[in-house]
């Protein structure tokens, strides 16, 4: 019985260092979240320096002392926070303390950045609107990001290259072949105006595949774009934009793309947008060799275009949509009216993933009959992809990707099916 005894106080003694080291941990963590939500700033940062001795590795103690190095206006609060950021990438405070770091700096294209990153990640309510506001005040005073860039490169397998060209338009029907290709995609952005009522932006983007065998496919896209929006009420937004597309296919011009893009978007509330836009297309396509007849498809197209983006919660994002499409071409056999509808779903993981599905189906039937068929050619075409994409920290990611096509005609040899698979690279500056 004796012995029991000894063993029983033995062990209990060899374990009370550890649970005492714990609690201790908890107790400082608690009194430094009570200091700094009483503004004792000094206090908080010794509690929390505390906690870090005895737990290097806490990502939670790691932020809170950045936090409180922020409250207390200490330079050495950028270092903590960005190591708190590579600890954790997808926490929004974290964002939120950077943007208010920078913002207090009044370095306000750094803040922007952050405060749009935190919007990205389904912050609660609060943390949301703070960020607004603080973008709001940006905004108001003049200030924000007056430019921006992205750069995003990977690997494809297309399993169907001839049948259409990534971001292209060319016509179906021609020889069914697999490749390769690398993907190269730069974007700029500036703002040009911005207040909390109007803003006038542009942009350009650089698109180009480099295939592995079908070199002929080869293309390169240059897109240049300027919006307008005014903010009408706190529900209703106007906006308007222009647009011109060049994309060129093996080194060759392919066809060159005008657009006028006028639309509303109206806020339900924080967690539903609902957009309505026209858009006028006008086309000039040209002749080569694989497309001899391409002129044939000159011509204007009118859309309507109804799209509605709700946050179902912190980890879901649905996205739904609807376009009518009515071309109107130099070759009426080209002449054509389509219908398509769409859905999407976000989903916010751990760990800073993000996956994404959609689907949609549509139905395009022609004017008249296109040599040398028979019939009015009349198409209908599902699609489905689904992407998986880690962001590793607020400005660099990688996504895996698949998309599914797959289209049925009532005239043969434009039947197909294509697949193409993607590894991507971003960065955003």
């Amino acid at each position: 019985m004796l012995r029991k005894i000894i063993l029983i106080s033995t062990l209990c003694l060899l374990a009370t260092p550890s649970f005492a080291t714990e609690a201790d941990f908890e107790k400082r963590m608690a009194r430094g979240v009570s200091a700094l939500d009483n503004g004792n700033t000094a206090l908080a940062r010794e509690e929390f320096q505390a906690a870090i001795k005895e737990h290097p590795n806490d990502v939670e103690a790691a932020l809170y002392f950045a936090i409180a190095l922020n409250r207390a206006g200490d330079p050495s609060a950028e270092p903590a926070l960005k190591t708190a950021l590579r600890l954790e990438p997808g926490n929004p405070r974290i964002n939120l303390e950077l943007g208010t770091f920078y913002y207090n700096k009044k370095m306000y294209d750094e803040a922007g950045d952050y405060f749009e990153n935190l919007l990205t990640q389904k912050p609660d309510p609060e943390m949301t609107a703070a960020a607004e506001g603080y973008l709001a005040n940006i905004r108001a005073s003049g200030g924000g990001k007056r430019w921006g860039a992205t750069v995003m490169g990977g690997m494809q397998y297309d399993s169907n290259v001839q049948l259409v060209a990534a971001g292209g338009v060319l016509a179906p029907g021609t020889d069914r072949r697999g490749d390769w290709r690398g993907v190269l995609n730069l974007g700029f952005n500036g703002v040009a105006f911005r207040d909390n009522e109007q803003e006038l932006t542009g942009s350009y983007s650089l698109y180009q595949t480099l295939h592995v065998h079908l070199t002929e496919f080869n293309l390169t896209q240059n897109l240049f774009d300027v919006t307008y929006k005014l903010k009408i009420s706190p529900a209703v937004t106007a906006k308007t934009s222009g647009a011109f597309e060049s994309i060129q296919l093996g080194g060759n011009p392919f066809v060159n793309d005008f657009s006028i893009c006028p639309g509303v978007l109206f806020v339900l509330n924080d967690a539903a947008v609902i957009g309505l836009d026209y858009r006028f297309r006008s086309s000039y396509f040209k002749n080569s060799e694989t497309f001899s007849g391409n002129t044939d498809r000159n011509g204007v197209t009118h859309s309507i275009i109804l799209s509605q983006r709700m946050t179902l919660s912190e980890m879901f994002t649905l996205r739904v949509g609807y376009t009518f499409d009515r071309e109107v071409t130099k070759v009426s056999a080209w002449s054509s009216d389509s219908h398509r509808a769409g859905a999407g779903l976000g989903v916010a993981l751990p760990h800073a993933l993000l996956f994404d599905i959609s689907f949609d189906a549509a139905s395009k039937k022609y004017d008249e009959i296109l040599d040398p068929a028979t019939a009015i050619r009349s198409d209908a075409t599902i699609t489905g992809a689904a992407s998986l994409t880690w962001q590793a920290t607020g400005q660099y990611g990688v996504s895996l990707g698949y998309h599914h096509t797959n289209n049925t005609s009532n005239v043969s040899g434009y039947e197909y099916s294509r697949g193409i698979t993607s590894v991507m690279f971003e960065g955003r500056y």
